[in-house]
């Protein structure tokens, strides 16, 4: 009988955190992600943003609702700005030489004078459609609207 629970738990656990066992082995990278809209940050422990909750959920960049981390199991890296574009209820796109980020709807658009999207990693301003994510990096996306 303890065989039989020691299995429902490890597929239990399986299951809620989506990730790659090899052999016993997690095989995923992680690290953490704070997106802020005008000096408030955006709740990434939200149900709707968690993998666990998603309909539109993705192992190549995901979060889940046991921790603050984004977690990157896919066969190939994403960069920042694909990273973002996989999450429930975020877009992320490029307009000319701009970007455009949606989230939960609200378009925070990088033409418009009055809109700043600077993107971080550990602190360092990158270009999100160049910077391919690392395990352990520091993700971090500030929007300013003017508002």
């Amino acid at each position: 009988m303890k065989r039989r629970s020691a299995i429902v738990a490890t597929a239990s656990l399986v299951s809620l955190a989506g990730c790659i066992f090899t052999d016993g082995e997690v095989e995923f990278e992680r690290g953490e992600l704070e997106v802020i809209v005008d000096g408030e940050a955006i709740d990434l422990s939200a149900d709707r943003f968690q993998s666990e909750n998603a309909a539109n959920d993705s192992l190549e960049f995901h979060l889940h609702e046991q921790d603050d981390y984004w977690y990157m199991e896919g066969a190939e890296p994403v960069t920042f700005a694909e990273g973002l574009d996989l999450l429930p209820h975020f877009a992320c796109t490029q307009q000319g030489d701009d970007h455009v980020v949606t989230i939960d709807g609200t378009d925070y658009d990088g033409r418009e004078p009055e809109t700043e999207l600077t993107f971080l990693v550990s602190g360092e301003t990158v270009d999100p459609t160049e910077y391919v994510v690392q395990d352990g990096d520091e993700l971090r996306l500030e929007i300013t609207t003017g508002e």
